[in-house]
């Protein structure tokens, strides 16, 4: 059965209607972690890429073409020594592991929506605190599996410079020849690549979803579930990922207008309020994609239910 990104959307669009205030504190809710500490690295000039980039265009010379790698290695020891900069990455990392379960709370409270069930208020997000080191289990299989898928392209990325090795270093024109052919080959393999890590992302996209649905089920075992829901379904949930470009398209489009017109503070409130509304129809849209998946089998019962899916 073929069902257009707009099935999904549609479902997403009538299960919120009326709850996407609360849907937007959800959300805000599960990106405050990584939202407060960027503002607190940025206050406080501890943002390791800004430093970085800084550093990188302090170190070039007025002409932009000589670095001074005296100047760049000072400020690299400098920033290697900065308790500021280390801490900040270790309140990134609390902030990444404290995301998953809230994630999972939000997917839960989307899921009761679209079954027309009591979702409950903001305090759902929490619903699903106890799946913190499941749902933090559940990224790292993922991210496993799709370095591994990733391996392929990986090498295909280093096979690409076998040209120049073999070149004849003598002639600047064997080089200039090979290094464009490499140049192609490593395009041609950073598309492979990339084309892998999505395929095997789409396979695990599901997990969440199935963690929410049956907290007592392992990591492992919701990714691997997720993996045999997505056979030969990767094309239709691709579409779905796809069809949100524009939505990103036209908040870059608003942002920069209410920039524009109004200032920097106005601007970046748009911004997080436009990506606040994207996420949970983006998580709705995909939440509703499961429960098709669930209603595929016959006899099938959706977990917590009890009944077969209409």
């Amino acid at each position: 059965m073929f069902l257009g990104s707009f099935f999904w959307k549609r479902q997403a669009r009538e299960a919120l209607k009326n709850h996407w205030l609360t849907g937007l504190l959800i959300a805000l809710i599960v990106n405050l972690p990584s939202l407060l500490v960027q503002g607190i690295a940025a206050a406080t000039g501890n943002d390791l890429l800004s430093r970085v980039t800084g550093l990188l265009y302090s170190a070039l010379s007025a002409g932009g073409t000589v670095v001074d790698t005296e100047k760049l290695t000072a400020g690299l020891q400098e920033l290697e020594g900065s308790t500021g900069i280390w801490v900040m990455q270790g309140l990134n990392v609390a902030a990444w592991l404290l995301t998953p379960c809230l994630t999972i709370g939000m997917v839960h409270w989307l899921l009761q929506l679209l079954r027309k069930q009591e979702a409950g208020d903001v305090s759902a997000v929490f619903s699903r605190i106890g799946l913190f080191f499941k749902g933090i289990g559940l990224r790292l299989y993922v991210a496993l599996r799709v370095f591994l898928w990733m391996l392929p392209g990986l090498a295909l990325n280093a096979a690409a410079f076998l040209p120049l090795w073999l070149s004849d270093s003598s002639s600047r024109i064997s080089v200039l020849s090979a290094a464009n052919t490499a140049m192609g080959l490593q395009s041609a393999a950073m598309i492979v690549t990339v084309a892998l890590g999505i395929m095997a992302a789409l396979k695990y996209s599901l997990g969440d979803m199935i963690l929410a649905d049956a907290p007592e089920k392992g990591p492992v075992q919701a990714a691997k579930e997720s993996k045999t829901r997505m056979q030969g379904k990767r094309g239709m949930l691709f579409s779905l990922y796809l069809s949100f470009v524009l939505w990103y398209l036209l908040e870059t489009l608003v942002t920069s207008v209410v920039m524009d017109m109004f200032g920097s503070i106005p601007g970046l409130m748009t911004e997080m309020l436009c990506s606040l509304a994207i996420t949970v129809y983006l998580h709705a849209s995909v939440s509703a994609f499961y429960l098709t998946t669930l209603a595929e089998k016959p006899g099938n019962e959706e977990p917590g239910t009890g009944e077969n899916p209409a």
